[in-house]
């Protein structure tokens, strides 16, 4: 049995990626034996073979269907469902299109369990580390103090004491990355990189970066969804390239409410600080 435990982080508005997602992780990644947990709204789903739990916490905290739970709270109730200690953190776009690597999964996994210390594994190259490797741990590198994306929703491991520390049930995606990032960088726990990943070099889980963008369908699943005669109405998302742009009210509303959550975090961080 796996020493961690998968969330696959969702809403039910994203139903049409759970089939082709479980389909790849089904052959890509048949050698891992633990628990996945689809964090729903709502709904239930299952494919054959894998141990998958809805998890539903709309439904099991009486939220109302009338409302929207926000991103960071339907996180929160995943995590507080989940039994174990390591938490490997995807979402339901990322599309596995090659052979997953998990003897090498299993082992910073047991790392992290041995080692209460390690607070969080980066698995892609998707977060900048520090040029010094780690002494303790030979092909671990500290994630870089000033990155910005020392917080980000990459395929990660988790203690998941210190993700639950990093959620603030307000946030939205985007400010869990860029706002929990600002506030990492006052406290610098330790969160590694690993030193010999590169994107299609060499991928400990090779996955598609996000199929879908903003609600539309990345043209790059395409192939690989033909390849495993995954079948998708692409006139229902339509495709990234085909994107309206955005009217201007838009942008400035966008613009507002990112000066407000920065002025709001920028509070917390001197609080932390101090």
């Amino acid at each position: 049995m796996a020493q961690y435990s998968i969330l696959v982080n969702t809403c039910d508005r994203f139903e049409d990626c759970w089939q082709p997602f479980f389909k790849l992780f089904s052959i890509y990644w048949q050698d891992y034996d633990g628990k996945i947990y689809l964090n729903t709204e709502y709904r239930d789903f299952s494919y054959e073979g894998l141990n998958i739990i809805s998890v539903k916490g709309c439904e099991k905290h009486h939220f109302p269907k009338t409302k929207r739970a926000t991103w960071s709270q339907c996180l929160k109730w995943a995590l507080e469902s989940m039994d174990t200690d390591i938490v490997l953190y995807m979402q339901e776009d990322y599309f596995i299109r090659d052979d997953v690597k998990n003897d090498l999964v299993e082992k910073y996994a047991g790392l992290m369990l041995s080692n209460d210390n390690i607070h969080c594994i980066h698995l892609t190259d998707m977060s900048e580390t520090a040029k010094q490797i780690s002494i303790e741990h030979d092909d671990l590198f500290p994630a870089d103090p000033n990155f910005h994306g020392r917080i980000n929703c990459q395929a990660a491991l988790w203690q998941k004491k210190f993700l639950l520390s990093c959620i603030r049930t307000y946030e939205s995606a985007w400010q869990f990355e860029e706002l929990g990032s600002r506030r990492e960088m006052a406290k610098l726990h330790n969160i590694y990189g690993i030193g010999n990943v590169r994107f299609n070099q060499f991928e400990i889980i090779p996955y598609i970066f996000t199929g879908i963008v903003q609600g539309r369908w990345y043209e790059a699943v395409v192939p690989l969804f033909e390849k495993h005669n995954i079948i998708i109405d692409y006139t229902i998302r339509g495709f990234v390239k085909d994107m309206p742009k955005r009217s201007i009210s838009a942008k400035i509303r966008s613009k507002f409410i990112r000066i407000y959550y920065l002025a709001r975090n920028y509070f917390e961080i001197r609080k932390l600080k101090k």
